[in-house]
């Protein structure tokens, strides 16, 4: 089983209302790996009551008030076998249901076709790396132990190409700056 359809799992198939905003943590998300079951609880809001969520947070308090206890993501529309929506993963782990909705959506939105279910997941990680988070933090909103994967999901970019040499230059200039004495050392 593939890294990404285990996190797809763990989404779309362990995701249970009950870890979003529970009662004994009230501000806060349970998120478990599938791999290695490790646990993390995902704040909601900043230091200073800011949400870091808040349009999925709206649709997040609004499912947990209308919805019957068990996974969160379930098909919009009733299954002819059930007059509940049922969840997108199958009793068996399969996606492959979902993963059809997804590829219409994409041609439907009129964006890249070789876009995939599992792209979001790199596109995430793509965008914590274009926004300068350390490997570390890459690590831990990911939930991986090593660096080793980071460069499978963390696409180089331009943006980080750009953002790496003006760093270079800047420290260049702060450097030359030490040297001549221009601003005093941080020591």
């Amino acid at each position: 089983m593939s890294k990404t359809f285990s996190v797809t799992c763990a989404v779309f198939g362990a995701f249970d209302i009950s870890h979003y905003r529970p009662a004994e943590r009230p501000n806060s998300v349970r998120i478990v790996h599938p791999k290695n079951g490790e646990e993390a609880w995902w704040p909601l809001f900043d230091e200073t009551g800011v949400p870091l969520f808040p349009e999925f947070m709206a649709e997040l308090d609004e499912i947990k008030k209308t919805s019957l206890p068990g996974l969160v993501f379930r098909r919009t529309h009733a299954h002819r076998s059930s007059a509940i929506p049922l969840p997108w993963i199958t009793p068996r782990k399969d996606l492959r249901y979902l993963r059809s909705v997804v590829k219409k959506i994409v041609a439907e939105a009129g964006i890249r076709q070789e876009l995939s279910f599992t792209s979001f997941r790199h596109g995430g990680f793509t965008e914590g790396a274009d926004s300068d988070l350390t490997d570390a933090e890459l690590r831990a909103a990911g939930r991986h132990r090593s660096n080793r994967q980071l460069p499978t999901y963390a696409k180089r970019t331009g943006k980080q190409l750009i953002t790496a040499t003006k760093k270079r230059r800047e420290e260049r200039t702060r450097s030359l700056l030490f040297r001549l004495n221009v601003i005093p050392s941080p020591e």
